[in-house]
């Protein structure tokens, strides 16, 4: 975002009632030639538990505001300012109290602020021994340039004029009695200005005016003094933001300070100093009647001195700034309004009722009506605006007021004026919980309407910080934490359609997770623990990035694979932990629903009697390879059969007993504490499916107790049918009947891709095939998720204390679970029933999931309802809005965004998407746009020729080096427009679309590579 040369302010004072504006103009110049020091605009004396407290005995709190929980549309807004105002407009029927609302839109603190999120990333990669460091640098690049902070305070005063006259006589007494036993305490803090009384009043004010917001969705937190301090000082040094500047109060112990004279004519030196001392930074210099230098930046005030008829939420003037990178503040100050109020100004304007001035003369019966019906609180407001630029940046802070005088004027139809009287007095006007004190002149105006303008209906963000950055619409930070830091639960469906930006945030949030606080455990920093069953390559940019950033040794932790039917893919499914003769329970029931499958009719439907047939032959199966009991025939040990197995024995000595098994082999690599080498022979002394068929054969226990079973009357025998079965299933899979050859026991991160193996179709056989590769990724992918210290009851003694240090590890881990196309299980039930079981043990394993699909109907009922995390980013039509707007209660803003989202915009700006999240019992909904880098873009990229490019060069280049030429060559995050352009030219020839493609990447990276062809940018 960058400014542009604007044209002068047009004369922002509208004509008509020509006198009062030149009296008010006369009054401003003779105002103006008063020369009051910095610290007299500071009405602060002192403070005390239940706020700050002026020299005139007011109270005042500053409340925190975070926004609003769910989006609104304008009506909304109006509906709930309408709302609010009738539960706390009564503080506001006569003087007393008064509320200042201040909104803060802080482009240039947005740096600082991302920075330090960033830092905080940083020393969690550090601890994990990853170097991101150029995903980080080009946030910080990136970041600063579309987003800002934006700050929101609520300042309440309660004035000694809601006491009674009795209490005001008694804290008059008791005040000047205290003061006639202390000495003179000059111009240090006072502690007797405390009043108890008023302090009861302006404590349930602040309480009660917070739990009004609260049960409209609001998000308040109400200040400490110290912090209120620190705020206040904040805001008028912005510089100053994220300092350790602490004040000194009351609640801390007097300085030890000795006194210059022997004789001090008061106890100053030795007390708290004083608050507006502490407050303010040296003095301020003005520059004629507009602008101030306040440290290093100057300042421009505008006050409002006529508000339109509309009065639009702030929202509208916040959407009108967000393309412009300039900062600027608003505030009004709210006070109740007796009669009197402005009578002078209507009796005026009565004796000079005729042309333009007769709409005054209305407006003022108006707002008597209103008072007089009793419909709507009529409020005095003053309205004060100030932009800033740095000091000696004059002709660039004229540029800025000029650019939001305009703005001001089309938001409702305002009118401001850079005269103030004094600037000095302007610009604090806007300042936060100074006093109750403003320039602008003030307006009668129903307290619903002025409520409407307010900032408190703002987009709410449950965290302040987190490891993932978006941003709204309008540019504000909004954090995101993945490790789900106070949600309950994390069930996160994703929805949208096909290259709308729906893996690349999915890989986002995984790479946020493992600079997150998810990574933190007991042993230290380490990587979460991450499984994703993929459809395609989606996953392989976040995995290859991880492996890239990690050192040499430990890339083995990140892995991703694409399973094929190959003998180096090889899979037993019976394979168990470490030395263990069993499966443990959660590996039961995966065997009982896979075998049961492969046994199921072609309907899918289950034969009578087959899941107790294969429930007594999968424990028999197990007892047969065992070397435990009698009637055993445990697997020979063959070490031609695993080379690096009989390395690793070598290696420790060990002495195996004459005609070893297996189970002798990988007991003695558990003892000598090598549980990778344990569980690399047991993948050899478990059984196989082959060894499943044969426990089924007539002349075993299995096949004599079910040999008389039949699945229907006359109909073959169910051994029969379950032999049948599975020895087509040996056939067709034969890799799966085999010793497991993938090595993926110490991986944290795997991503599996099994896109050709789970093939889509509608005939049953294609759809049975789907589901078994579906239930063996689920299975492979997830099997160490579910291990906790309990389950190494099961193994064992020798390796049992071992196994449990290594299940507490995992039990204490944070757990991810992805699945992406959820749409291709649909007719899996087993796969359903599998992730409806995570999402319900989920909570208690520290395990979040995420389920991607393209429609909301491919979840399903239970795991809608279910879900605490929803991200939306594209539907097909407006039905498929109305019926995520029904299953996920959205709110009818959130349901019109919906069809407005159609992927990545084209500007670079992000790729819009919606939010909705719960987070204790609260949900929050949210318009949000992902902003990625080249960088990141090219990293995390999930289209296939993409991915090809991206290898290619990370292969030659290596991938810090290859992430920075591919973003400077493709500023956009991709190639695929290139390469299409190149692939239409050359089809002319007949050539085959894949082979001229495939060509066409190998050019391109070769032209990244060597500099040259539209590599030659990076020489530069």
């Amino acid at each position: 975002m960058s400014e542009t040369a604007l044209t002068p302010p047009p004369k922002l004072f509208a004509r008509g009632f020509l006198p009062l504006v030149a009296l008010q103009g006369l009054t401003a110049k003779i105002w103006s030639r008063f020369r009051l020091p910095l610290t007299a605009f500071c009405d602060l004396a002192t403070c005390s538990e239940e706020g700050l407290i002026s020299f005139g005995g007011d109270y005042a709190s500053i409340i925190r505001i975070d926004g609003m929980r769910r989006l609104a549309t304008r009506a909304e807004i109006e509906a709930r300012a309408q709302e609010i105002c009738l539960s706390f407009g009564s503080s506001f029927e006569q003087p007393g109290h008064a509320a200042q609302f201040v909104y803060i839109s802080d482009p240039q603190g947005a740096e600082a602020a991302i920075s330090q999120q960033i830092d905080e990333r940083k020393r969690i990669a550090k601890g994990l021994r990853a170097n991101f460091d150029d995903i980080f640098a080009e946030r910080l690049s990136i970041f600063p340039r579309y987003m800002r902070q934006e700050r929101i305070w609520l300042v309440l005063w309660t004035r000694p004029g809601r006491l009674s006259r009795g209490e005001r006589k008694a804290h008059d007494k008791d005040k000047r009695k205290s003061a006639g036993t202390l000495p003179p305490m000059g111009d240090a803090q006072n502690p007797i200005l405390h009043d108890p009384a008023l302090a009861a009043i302006h404590h349930a004010f602040v309480r009660n005016v917070a739990q009004i917001f609260a049960n409209h969705d609001v998000q308040t937190e109400v200040l400490s003094s110290r912090a209120a301090l620190q705020v206040i000082r904040q805001e008028i040094y912005p510089d100053t933001i994220g300092s350790q500047w602490d004040p000194v109060i009351p609640s801390d112990p007097p300085p030890d300070i000795l006194p210059d004279e022997e004789r001090p004519q008061s106890a100053e030196a030795s007390l708290w100093p004083s608050l507006r001392e502490q407050i303010f930074m040296g003095d301020a210099q003005t520059d004629g009647f507009a602008a101030t230098r306040l440290d290093t930046l100057l300042w421009l005030p505008l006050d409002v001195t006529r508000i339109g008829q509309v009065r639009p939420p702030i929202t509208e003037l916040i959407a009108d700034r967000a393309a412009r990178s300039q900062p600027w503040r608003f505030s009004t100050l709210i006070e109740g309004a007796p009669e009197s109020l402005m009578l002078w100004k209507k009796t005026l304007a009565g004796m000079l009722r005729f042309g333009p001035n007769k709409s005054v003369y209305d407006a003022f019966e108006h707002v008597n009506a209103l008072r007089g019906q009793r419909t709507d609180k009529i409020v005095k407001a003053r309205m004060s605006f100030a932009t800033s630029a740095p000091d000696g940046e004059m002709e660039l802070l004229r540029k800025r007021s000029s650019s939001l005088g305009q703005a001001i004027g089309t938001w409702g139809g305002m009118s401001a004026t850079t005269m103030c009287g004094d600037p000095l007095a302007g610009v604090l006007s806007s300042a936060p919980g100074l006093a109750i004190a403003s320039t602008a002149p003030p307006t009668a105006a129903p307290l619903s309407q002025i409520m409407t303008m307010m900032p408190w209906a703002r987009a709410g963000a449950p965290w302040g910080d987190g490891a993932a950055l978006f941003r709204t619409s309008d540019g504000t930070i909004v954090a995101y934490d993945p490790s789900g830091r106070g949600r309950k639960a994390q069930l996160d469906l994703f929805i949208g359609r096909s290259r709308t930006g729906k893996s690349a945030l999915m890989n986002l949030l995984l790479l946020s997770t493992i600079t997150s606080e998810a990574a933190m455990t007991t042993d230290g920093i380490r990587l979460p623990l991450i499984g994703k069953l993929d459809i395609g390559d989606s996953c392989s940019g976040f995995v290859d990035m991880v492996r890239s950033a990690l050192r040499p040794e430990e890339r083995h932790l990140a892995t991703h694979m694409s399973l094929r039917f190959i003998d180096e893919h090889a899979i037993n499914i019976f394979d168990t932990e470490p030395c263990c003769r069993k499966p443990l329970d959660y590996h039961r029931t995966f065997l009982t629903n896979f075998i049961n499958l492969v046994c199921a009719k072609p309907d899918g439907s289950a034969y009578d009697g087959m899941s107790q047939v294969l429930y007594d032959a999968i424990d028999a199966a197990y007892d047969a390879k065992s070397d435990y009991g009698p009637s055993t025939k445990p697997q020979r040990y063959e070490p031609r059969e695993a080379p690096l197995i009989a390395e690793k024995l070598a290696s420790i000595g060990a002495q195996l007993p004459a005609n070893p098994t297996w189970w002798d082999a990988a007991d003695a690599l558990g003892q000598a504490g090598d549980l990778h080498g344990a569980g690399l022979a047991t993948r050899y002394a478990v059984p196989t499916m082959h060894d499943l068929i044969d426990i089924l054969s007539s002349d075993t226990a299995i096949g004599i107790d079910y040999d008389k079973v039949r699945a229907a009357a006359g109909a073959e025998d169910i051994i029969s049918i379950c032999r049948r079965y599975l020895n087509s299933f040996t056939k067709q899979y034969p890799t799966l009947c085999k010793p497991t050859q993938i090595d993926l026991s110490a991986a944290r991160i795997i991503a599996l891709d099994i896109d050709s193996v789970a093939p889509e179709g509608s005939t049953p056989e294609t759809q049975r095939q789907n589901e078994l590769m579906y239930l063996l990724g689920f299975n492979i992918v997830s099997r160490q998720l579910f291990l906790t210290p309990e389950h190494a009851d099961a193994a064992p003694e020798h390796i049992r204390d071992a196994l449990r240090a290594r299940f507490r590890e995992i039990s204490e881990s944070f757990k991810r679970l992805e699945c992406d196309e959820f749409q291709r299980t649909k007719g899996a039930p087993y796969v359903r029933a599998q992730f409806e079981e995570v999402a319900r043990r989920g909570a208690k394993r520290r395990m979040s999931i995420g389920l991607a699909s393209q429609r909301v109907e491919d979840f399903g009922d239970y795991l809608c309802n279910q879900s605490t995390g929803r991200f939306i980013v594209s539907v097909e039509n407006g039905p498929e809005a109305q019926l995520c707007r029904k299953r996920f209660e959205l709110t009818e803003q959130g349901t019109a965004i919906l069809t407005s989202l159609n992927g990545p915009r084209d500007d670079g700006s992000g790729a819009p998407f919606l939010m909705q999240v719960k987070v204790g019992d609260q949900v929050y909904e949210m318009y949000l746009l992902n902003l990625m880098g080249p960088v990141e873009l090219w990293a995390l990229s999930t289209t296939k020729v993409d991915s090809s490019l991206r290898r290619r060069v990370y292969d030659a280049l290596g991938s810090t080096v290859a992430r920075q030429r591919l973003a400077r060559v493709f500023p956009h995050g991709s190639a695929e427009k290139e390469i299409d352009r190149r692939t239409s030219v050359r089809m002319k020839d007949g050539q085959s679309e894949d082979m001229v493609q495939s060509g066409i990447i190998d050019e391109i990276a070769l032209e990244i590579i060597n500099g040259v062809g539209l590599g030659a940018v990076i020489r530069e």
